[in-house]
């Protein structure tokens, strides 16, 4: 793998991947601990920091944003939105798992910092299993893929793998991190299309898509709200949606799996504590119920994706499970 400029210093091998979709294995049960049960009354005695491992802009910050007045009218404090980027979410997670158990601090994570990276990395700062429990899910939302249109002025995925082919080192693509689900989603679809490509990691979303429209990087997954403008207004081309079947918000546009059979990488965002800390559980799940974030949802162009405390904990032990097999297979690591 090619270093550049943004590069940390670790390595990722990866070989052929098949992607795990969250709701395949559902039935999964977790390893059973004792968690504190929420309480509907709770009110903290002093503001509560969502701590988020990417940079300001993208769209897991976006959403953190929208989610934290809400969680302030139910609460009685601010809710103050921290980025601390870098090292696949790891600075981020270990700051929360580290936090006092009052309660008040809280991770937004997407699917790398809870279900990847306990297999990816050969240590880690936290338990991803032990030291987190999911208090809900803000949603989910397919990544769209995205190309400058300098490297592709018209055409589709089909067109964009032939480039990659005839360039070499093939295209550079950019991601949010070494790790990140964006990351193994772009090594994925190059595995499995035989093609070469060229990693450049950000520290988010915001970063990369600037270099995306400067044209000095060539394609990258990337969460559909955010990119979707840059779309509308023609400074990047949509190529296709990495969900296995195409988004009901861009309808017009493939996925992925049309060309690259079975391809599906379809990212969630959520909201963790501190599993001895969980008492924002039930301000969390009323937030969530309320119509303004349901508006928020729509606007960004996210699904919801309900579920209690014991219903997500399953989900997600089930992808873990997945992503495990996966990287043990293909001797994947992130160090």
């Amino acid at each position: 793998m090619t270093q550049t400029p943004h590069s940390p210093p670790r390595r990722l091998v990866l070989g052929l991947l098949a992607a795990p979709v969250l709701h395949r294995a559902a039935g999964a049960q977790p390893a059973t601990r004792s968690v504190p049960m929420p309480q509907a009354d709770w009110r903290p005695d002093r503001p509560l920091r969502l701590v988020l491992p990417f940079a300001a802009g993208g769209l897991t910050d976006i959403l953190a944003r929208g989610f934290a007045p809400l969680l302030t009218a139910r609460l009685g404090q601010p809710s103050v939105v921290e980025n601390r980027g870098g090292a696949g979410g790891n600075i981020a997670a270990e700051a929360v798992a580290r936090s006092a158990p009052d309660g008040t601090t809280l991770l937004i994570a997407t699917q790398g910092v809870i279900a990847l990276n306990g297999s990816l990395y050969a240590r880690l700062p936290y338990d991803p299993v032990a030291d987190f429990v999911p208090l809900g899910m803000l949603g989910r939302q397919p990544n769209l893929l995205v190309a400058s249109p300098k490297v592709l002025p018209t055409g589709g995925l089909a067109e964009l793998l032939a480039l990659a082919r005839q360039k070499p080192g093939g295209l550079s693509y950019g991601s949010n991190g070494v790790g990140s689900f964006t990351h193994l989603s772009m090594e994925l679809l190059a595995s499995r299309a035989g093609v070469p490509m060229t990693h450049v990691p950000y520290r988010g979303s915001a970063p990369m898509l600037t270099d995306l429209v400067a044209g000095t990087l060539d394609c990258a997954f990337d969460a559909l709200g955010t990119s979707a403008p840059q779309v509308r207004a023609g400074a990047l081309r949509a190529v296709a949606v990495s969900s296995l079947a195409r988004s009901r918000f861009l309808p017009d546009v493939p996925a992925v799996s049309e060309t690259v059979a079975g391809f599906d990488a379809n990212p969630w965002y959520g909201i963790f504590a501190p599993t001895a800390a969980p008492m924002a559980e039930a301000a969390v799940q009323s937030a969530l119920a309320d119509p303004a974030w349901a508006a928020i949802l729509a606007e960004r162009q996210v699904d919801a994706f309900p579920g209690d405390r014991a219903a997500l904990t399953a989900a997600i032990a089930a992808e873990r499970a997945v992503w495990a097999e996966i990287i043990r297979a293909t001797g994947a690591r992130a160090d």
